[in-house]
């Protein structure tokens, strides 16, 4: 394949990246003020590492490889690339939603879970690395694990209040003033 063909369709499959993004940026809806994603760090540095592999894969497939002397440097770009494809989709898949019941997530992976706050089994705060992280465990299996200050999580930290306060999690309703009783 000649060195002209590929810089074609390397650069019309980045006009089509482009494109998807901004289509599906301008239709989105505002899903509330609760809902938080991960730091725009997060977004940045993935494009930034999908930029560099693109401009590396670029420079690397449309020159000629005589000597064999750029496959280190395809085989980078094609890394870097996938990297920067994996921070988009960490920053794309991951929310943290405290509810005044309840808090809702998703994984990076895009699993969906809800903990109920009177289902809670373990929490604790430690430090790690210098930072703090909470986990947070519920009876039926699902489990979150966080830094509280990057994350507004307010609610939860009421809940913890009350069970400090009372020896146990409060019941969906409690907190905000119903009778306390769990609808199901």
């Amino acid at each position: 394949m000649s060195a002209f063909v590929v810089k074609i369709l390397l650069v019309l499959a980045v006009l089509i990246l482009v494109a998807a993004a901004v289509s599906r940026m301008r239709g989105r809806r505002s899903v509330g003020p609760v809902r938080q994603r991960m730091p725009k760090l997060v977004l940045v540095v993935g494009a930034l590492f999908v930029a560099v592999g693109g401009l590396m894969a670029l420079a690397s497939f449309t020159e000629k490889n005589t000597d064999g002397m750029l496959w280190p440097m395809r085989i980078a770009s094609l890394v870097i690339g996938l990297g920067g494809v994996a921070f988009l989709v960490m920053y794309r898949n991951f929310y943290v939603e405290p509810r005044v019941d309840e808090v809702a997530f998703r994984t990076i992976w895009g699993r969906e879970a809800v903990i109920a706050y009177s289902d809670i089994v373990d929490y604790y705060v430690r430090a790690s690395g210098g930072q703090l992280q909470l986990t947070v465990r519920a009876a039926s299996g699902p489990r979150l694990r966080l830094n509280p200050r990057i994350y507004d999580l307010s609610p939860l930290l009421r809940a913890n209040e009350f069970r400090q306060h009372n020896g146990r999690w409060p019941l969906r309703g409690e907190l905000h003033g119903g009778t306390g009783t769990v609808s199901r």
